[in-house]
């Protein structure tokens, strides 16, 4: 190729070029608010997902708010009725516990009645022999009578004193049997109240867990109801 057919050639892929830039501007400045559009809307359309994200997000952390709230509620009228049963618990473990004091001391006064009954029938058993002994030392001589008065109202003494003893075993012994329920009722209710009071703590932890997992932004909603929780702990 000669000199001047590639100064011909160079020219025209010059005027080429010339005419594609051109063109190509041209395409720009007419994609240029097209592109901006998609810009936009691109934008617009973030800014609805993170909204939509956002009110998702907002609305679960409430319903997990009132879910917390409704949990916290219950529990503290679940701590309210276990304070209740827990004083009744009480009341029941001192009553009982006055009771067998009671029955102790009625067991162990009727234990001192016996004994001092049961020396009574003895001394009159040696009464009514050393009477049947004299009396019988006394038969030839013909003043066995006076003795055997006596001997009568000794072995009435004695009868009576034996019908006192036999009641007062019967006394003793239905005594040691209201011991013996007492007793076991204050085992049950002590059990009850170890029980109450375990179901307490645990529920006490409950709460606490609770009132951690409550939002900052969402505790003023719930305060009514924890300040008056918090406070029933304090009580308990």
């Amino acid at each position: 190729m000669s000199s001047e057919e590639e100064d011909d050639k160079l020219r025209d892929l010059e005027g080429k070029i010339s005419e594609l830039r051109t063109a190509e501007k041209e395409l720009f400045e007419r994609a240029r608010p097209v592109n901006k559009e998609l810009e936009r809307i691109s934008k617009y359309k973030r800014q609805c997902v993170d909204e939509v994200h956002r009110l998702t997000a907002e609305k679960h952390d409430r319903e997990q708010q009132k879910q917390t709230v409704r949990r916290l509620i219950e529990l503290e009228a679940d701590m309210k009725r276990v304070k209740c049963e827990n004083e009744a618990l009480k009341r029941t473990n001192s009553k009982c516990a006055v009771t067998i004091n009671n029955l102790k001391q009625s067991l162990h006064d009727g234990a001192k009645h016996s004994k001092n009954q049961t020396r009574k029938i003895t001394e009159l058993n040696a009464k009514i022999s050393a009477m049947q002994q004299s009396r019988s030392a006394d038969i030839p001589t013909g003043s066995g009578t006076g003795n055997s008065e006596k001997v009568t109202e000794l072995q009435e003494q004695l009868h009576q004193t034996n019908e006192q003893l036999s009641k007062t075993t019967e006394e003793l012994d239905e005594t040691q049997r209201r011991l013996s329920a007492v007793q076991e009722r204050l085992t049950v209710a002590e059990q009850v109240t170890a029980a109450t009071q375990q179901r307490a703590l645990q529920e006490s932890g409950n709460s606490e867990q609770l009132q951690l997992e409550l939002t900052p932004q969402h505790q003023p909603t719930a305060r009514a109801g924890l300040n008056s929780f918090s406070a029933s702990l304090n009580q308990n």
